[in-house]
């Protein structure tokens, strides 16, 4: 009878194609390269990513996209976990744990990364959902806001103009360092962060605008919408909460992008900023039930990082996870 031997290993130049087909047999969808290659691009010290392979085929799989998070004064290298998956093929949940492990060892245990974090989608059986191990915290589903077709548009906007971004955007950077104590935990959202997120996608359109008050240069605020499907979706937020007046000129463009789209609604994930949330309450949007959104999971390697401390405050919006 042949042998057969298993291995848990890092990420190597060239198993690309196989990881790639890896996951959409675990997923049962289909991936093009190109959307892989946005996803993962080329890391300084190599890419986060760690495989599980019986005789040299890939069944199992965890990785990383390296961001930067702004906790309590701290800017720090953190992991956010995405693509967990176990194929069908694979021979026992063993290989996924060991997987798991390695992945958590080479990239947390071992001071590369003080914080990894994923989000657990409850509406999926995938077996590898977030596993950070030992230690890991939980916090409650994100919060989903939801506008029908609205009609309302605060003479207040029109104090405020917009401006498309673009791929590249300095003036985010600026934006970020006047906020940024509003946000003092959450991912940093400069400019940087928004090319590589936003910038490239080779199907997604995300169209994404600043706000400046009407005689101003300097930006107040930063949102990002995604409207296909059906459905207008804001990915992102991040605005001055000196100017509510920036809120109601992104309403005003996020309803005309919903009109343009075709769209029964607008829908935004947004977590850990009341007051952003009650302006957009006064806006027409109002917390809805429906099917269960992610949860947040992180992990400290650091004993200086509360994990369950840096959950119950974190900023979220659909930017931060990988699903949108």
């Amino acid at each position: 009878m042949a042998s057969t031997s298993t291995l848990c290993r890092r990420f190597r130049a060239g198993d690309e194609v196989a990881v790639n087909r890896a996951f959409e047999s675990s997923r049962g969808v289909a991936r093009s390269l190109d959307e892989w290659a946005w996803k993962f691009p080329p890391e300084a010290e190599g890419r986060a990513i760690v495989l599980g392979e019986r005789d040299g085929e890939v069944l199992t799989h965890c990785a990383g996209v390296p961001v930067r998070f702004a906790f309590d004064g701290r800017e720090l290298d953190a992991l956010q976990i995405v693509d967990v998956f176990s194929r069908p093929s694979a021979p026992s949940a063993g290989l996924l744990k060991c997987t798991v492990e390695a992945f958590l060892q080479e990239f947390g245990l071992s001071g590369r990364f003080p914080l990894a974090f994923g989000f657990q989608d409850p509406r999926s059986d995938e077996p590898g959902a977030v596993q950070l191990g030992e230690g890991a915290e939980k916090r409650e589903p994100l919060v989903s806001l939801r506008r029908r077709p609205s009609s309302r548009s605060p003479i207040r906007r029109l104090l405020y103009r917009a401006e498309p971004a673009r791929d590249w955007e300095p003036r985010l950077d600026d934006l970020w360092r006047r906020v940024r104590h509003r946000y003092p935990v959450a991912v940093i959202r400069d400019a940087g962060h928004a090319l590589r997120r936003f910038a490239g996608h080779p199907t997604v359109r995300y169209r994404r605008f600043l706000v400046f008050p009407r005689f101003s240069r300097h930006a107040v605020a930063f949102a990002v919408f995604r409207c296909d499907g059906g459905s207008c979706r804001w990915v992102d937020l991040l605005w001055d909460h000196a100017h509510p007046g920036a809120l109601e000129r992104l309403a005003h463009i996020s309803a005309g992008l919903q009109r343009e789209a075709g769209a029964e609604s607008e829908e935004m994930w947004l977590t850990g900023d009341p007051r952003g949330r009650a302006r957009l309450e006064a806006l027409g949007f109002h917390a809805e039930e429906g099917p269960a959104l992610p949860s947040m999971v992180a992990r400290s390697f650091e004993p200086e990082i509360d994990a369950a401390g840096l959950l119950s405050r974190c900023y979220l919006t659909m930017a931060d996870t990988d699903m949108v």
